[in-house]
């Protein structure tokens, strides 16, 4: 009876494992970019879709009061504020009979003014005051901006969305 010389093989190679290593690095070149661009487009998605809906509501408290809120934090109050802007931005009296908010709901949010929407530009953290995220004055009656610079992947400012 003669013996079978066997060799097995247990583990990999170095080599084997430089080749691993060197295609999930390739692969790693390729995907993070792409991860870090969707992420930043979902951030501006996300931005561009709480502004329409904030100026959505200026335009439904405008449309029943005649006049445009003095502040966000108006969009959200449950009992109607005393004083609204024309369209010059001049303060008048708000008719509290004409006022049928809140216009936004009062969930989440930033912490000064529930139910205003957070800017996704703003670092987490720094979201509990609305002018660290939205930009609205008399001086542009019904106008909310992004308060937070910078510009889209497209090149627009985030204070022109």
């Amino acid at each position: 009876m003669a013996h079978r010389c066997t060799f097995r093989r247990h583990g990999m190679t170095l080599l084997e494992v430089l080749i691993v290593i060197l295609v999930l690095a390739i692969l790693a070149l390729i995907i993070i970019p792409r991860l870090r661009t969707a992420l930043r487009e979902s951030k501006e998605s996300n931005m561009r879709a709480n502004l329409q809906l904030m100026r959505k509501a200026i335009t439904q408290f405008q449309g029943d009061t005649g006049l445009y809120p003095v502040k966000l934090a108006d969009l959200v109050a449950t009992n109607p504020p005393a004083r609204g802007l024309d369209e010059n931005g001049t303060m008048q009296s708000l008719q509290a009979a004409s006022y049928k908010g809140p216009y936004l709901t009062a969930n989440g949010g930033i912490t000064e003014a529930p139910g205003i929407p957070a800017n996704p530009a703003v670092p987490a953290g720094h979201a509990e005051r609305v002018d660290e995220n939205w930009t609205y004055s008399a001086d542009l009656p019904g106008t909310v901006q992004s308060a937070v610079t910078g510009t889209t992947i497209d090149g627009v400012a985030y204070t022109d969305l």
